[in-house]
This record gives C-alpha cells, sequence and structure tokens, in this order.
C-alpha cells in the first residue's frame, strides 16, 4: 500500500474513533442498560466479557474463569454477535476486547 493509502486510512480510523467515543458518551445510559440486560450479574457470560481487555487470548480467558475452551469460544461468539466484543489480532496472536 502507498503511504499516502496508509495515512488516509489511519486519519480515516482515528476520525471514526472520535465519533465512536462521542456516540457512546451520548448514548452511556442507553449502553448500560443494554449491558445489564445481555450481561446479568454474576454470570459466567459477563465474567467472560470482563476479561475481554484487548490482551486475552481464548486460552488465557479460560484458564481464568477455569471453564473448557469450547464452552468460552462459544459465549465469544455470542457476544461478538451481541456487539459487545471483537477480536483482534496482536502480537501475533488473537485477543478479545470489549467494544464498550
Amino acid at each position: 500500500m502507498s503511504d499516502d493509502v496508509t495515512e488516509n486510512l489511519k486519519t480515516l480510523q482515528g476520525t471514526l474513533e472520535e465519533i465512536k467515543s462521542i456516540l457512546v458518551l451520548l448514548n452511556q445510559d442507553k449502553l448500560a442498560s443494554i449491558k445489564k440486560g445481555l450481561l446479568p450479574d454474576g454470570s459466567i457470560k459477563k465474567q467472560i466479557y470482563e476479561l475481554c481487555d484487548g490482551t486475552k487470548t481464548t486460552d488465557e480467558i479460560a484458564q481464568a474463569i477455569q471453564k473448557p475452551n469450547n464452552y468460552i469460544r462459544s459465549n465469544l461468539s455470542i457476544l461478538r454477535r451481541e456487539g459487545l466484543i471483537k477480536t483482534t489480532e496482536k502480537t501475533g496472536k488473537p485477543v478479545h476486547e470489549q467494544i464498550f
């Protein structure tokens, strides 16, 4: 990719992150309500969500809450479909991160 295209994409990404921050700020009450409905207190799903800090892999999350990898993968998939987390690659490994 040319340097110009790379720079334009970085600028666009920064702008989108700023817009996202504003939207989250303006809708924080609604988002909190939605999260509360999707992540009941004390649930494994909420525990998994809270471990999605952008540094942990599926294996690390499974070890932290002492559940099988298949169970964790299934819950991570649900959290992704619900729009609560995303999976990205950092240092060559997939990690899970909260979207809001």
